[in-house]
């Protein structure tokens, strides 16, 4: 005899057994998975597509997947999910966490402030996926691009450097940041738009931190300069062995994104 007390156990039994009868699922519909998908959401098949773009390729007219909204907290731990005090992360197999976390997908709101510039601090609003080690943004099918060339400017030319002269620098970042920003600091930017505030990254929407990039030199004229360094902040440090550049004569400066 079933009674009313037993019944809500049962059905909640045969819910357990018949989703562990089944490999695949869909969530929207009670229509069957598609081969090779664990979890499908859909609300409709496809039906014969012509190709990626087709109408006839849309699978859901009700809705999408929802992510979670957190807050990050530092691209190279879990938190807020686990803490940085937890014996899961901190002891001896701690590694292991974060490889069976690879793959977590979120939704995060933290944008960091432009004080920030600890590179592990800096997020921006978007979807970010755990790799196993760290946070990285998910970007567009463009976002594989992950480089930029320097716009140009004039280097300074000032004096042939002596033996035992202060080496000149130039702050590459700075020149970065002045050319993509549209105030009285670059009275040369003209744009079909004048509303626009300055080009901002294409993944963020505003300017990279110096943090946030690598800066590399590609090519350089050796018989009117000498490279000697570039530091983490975009400063770069040269010697002139000319004052008379010829008309090919240029830098070839990349930053990458880190």
């Amino acid at each position: 005899m079933i009674t009313k007390l037993t019944t809500p156990l049962l059905i909640t039994l045969l819910i357990i057994g018949s989703s562990k009868l089944k490999a695949q699922v869909t969530i929207g519909s009670d229509l069957a998975p598609i081969d090779a998908t664990l979890l499908e959401l859909k609300s409709k098949d496809a039906s014969n597509p012509a190709s990626v773009t087709d109408d006839n390729n849309i699978t859901s007219d009700k809705g999408g997947l929802l992510l979670p909204r957190v807050m990050l907290v530092n691209r190279k731990t879990l938190e807020p999910f686990v803490k940085t005090t937890d014996p899961a992360w901190t002891g001896a197999s701690a590694s292991k966490i974060k490889e069976k976390h690879t793959g977590l997908t979120v939704y995060n709101i933290n944008e960091s402030a432009e004080t920030v510039t600890e590179l592990n601090k800096i997020f921006h609003q978007g979807v970010y996926l755990w790799d196993g080690a760290k946070w990285v943004p998910v970007g567009d099918s463009n976002a594989g691009q992950r480089y930029f060339h320097m716009p140009a400017f004039n280097l300074p030319l000032t004096q042939i450097t002596q033996v035992g002269d202060t080496k000149p620098t130039y702050d590459l970042y700075a020149e970065y940041k002045k050319q993509f920003t549209n105030n009285s600091n670059n009275p040369l930017f003209e744009s079909s738009n004048n509303s626009i505030a300055g080009i901002p990254s294409p993944e963020y929407g505003k300017l990279y931190e110096a943090s946030e990039l690598d800066f590399a030199v590609t090519h350089y004229d050796k018989d009117v300069l000498t490279i000697n360094s570039i530091d983490a902040d975009g400063v770069m440090t040269y010697e002139v062995k000319s004052l008379d550049p010829g008309p090919n004569s240029f830098v070839n400066i990349v930053f990458v994104i880190k």
